[in-house]
C-alpha cells in the first residue's frame, strides 16, 4: 500500500508541475519506464532514487509523505522525526528542514552491505556528509571515497552520486543538504 501512496503523490505532483516522465528521467538520470512503474506502485525504489525524483519534482522527500503545506517546526523531537526505509538495510531520518532557508538535516543508516541503490543519482544542492559511526563509500562520478567515523566530504548534489556501506558494521552519517531556494528544489 505504500509504494501505491507513494507513486501516486509522485504522480500528482508531477502533474501539477506539467512535467511528464521523460523530464523527471532526464533530472534525474532514471528511465521514464521506471518512474512509471514507481508511479504505479508496481515497484519500489532505493532512497537515492527517491532523492533525486523529489528534487526533480521540486519537493523535499518528506513532502511525498507529507504534505509540504504543513508548517515548519522549529523544535522536532526525536520522536516526531520522519524516518523512510527504502531497500533493504537503508533508513534516512529526516532531522530537521527549513524550505524557507533551502536547508535539511538528515541521518543515513546503511546497513553493512547495503547502498542507497545501483544507480548514480542527481539532484539540486550541494550536501555535506559527516560519517559517524562505521565506514561509508561514498561514490561520487568514477571516482570512490572511503570514509571512516569522524570524516566529512562536500559534494555538488547535480553529479551523479550514490552510497555504499561496504563494511562489516552498521554506518551512520549525518548528511547536511542546501538547495537552492530560488529553483524551489528540495532534498
Amino acid at each position: 500500500m505504500t509504494n501505491r501512496r507513494l507513486g501516486a503523490e509522485i504522480r500528482r505532483i508531477r502533474m501539477d508541475r506539467g512535467l511528464t516522465l521523460v523530464d523527471i528521467a532526464a533530472d534525474t538520470g532514471l528511465s521514464a519506464s521506471m518512474l512509471s512503474m514507481l508511479e504505479r506502485g508496481k515497484t519500489g525504489v532505493s532512497i537515492g532514487s527517491l532523492v533525486a525524483v523529489a528534487s526533480a519534482l521540486g519537493v523535499a522527500v518528506g513532502d511525498l509523505f507529507q504534505p509540504s503545506k504543513a508548517p515548519e517546526l522549529f523544535l522536532v523531537r526525536f520522536a516526531e522525526q520522519q524516518e523512510i526505509t527504502i531497500g533493504p538495510g537503508v533508513t534516512r531520518r529526516l532531522i530537521q528542514r527549513s524550505r524557507t532557508h533551502g536547508l535539511e538535516v538528515a541521518s543515513l543508516r546503511l546497513a553493512a552491505g547495503a547502498h542507497t541503490g545501483t544507480d548514480l543519482v542527481r539532484h539540486d544542492g550541494q550536501e555535506i556528509v559527516v560519517v559517524q559511526s562505521g565506514t561509508l563509500t561514498v561514490q561520487i562520478g568514477s571516482t570512490r571515497n572511503e570514509l571512516g567515523a569522524g570524516d566529512s566530504i562536500r559534494l555538488d548534489a547535480d553529479r551523479p552520486h550514490r552510497f555504499a556501506n561496504d563494511g562489516d558494521e552498521v554506518s551512520e552519517a549525518l548528511l547536511v543538504v542546501r538547495v537552492s531556494t530560488s529553483a524551489q528544489r528540495g532534498h
